[in-house]
């Protein structure tokens, strides 16, 4: 009867230590490719990082038209630059342009 008990005792124990195993296996393997893992933040980490550039040329971008509508306001109004738009949304050309066609 003692060797039962004995036996029953160590496949208590080996069960308890495979779960335990299992468990950490488990939780490392999520760790790493898991939802939130190291994978996934450095995917999240490069996707940060293109979409920050992206912002900051957009950010170039509009500081640009900014400064273009500045050009136009009613206080400071420059001349070259209302021509070349006037030129430019009614489609004329002026005598002493050279207009250069590409096909």
């Amino acid at each position: 009867m003692i060797i039962r008990t004995k036996w029953r005792m160590a496949a208590a124990q080996l069960a308890l230590w495979l779960v335990a195993a299992g468990a950490v296996v488990y939780f490392g393997q999520q760790a790493y490719v898991g939802d939130h893992g190291l994978v996934a933040s450095r995917s999240k980490e490069a996707e940060v990082a293109s979409l920050t550039q992206r912002l900051d040329s957009l950010k170039a971008e509009r500081a640009a038209i900014e400064h273009r509508i500045d050009l136009l306001s009613t206080e400071r109004l420059d001349p070259d630059l209302l021509d070349e738009q006037a030129r430019d949304d009614l489609g004329w050309v002026s005598p002493s342009d050279r207009v250069i066609k590409f096909q």
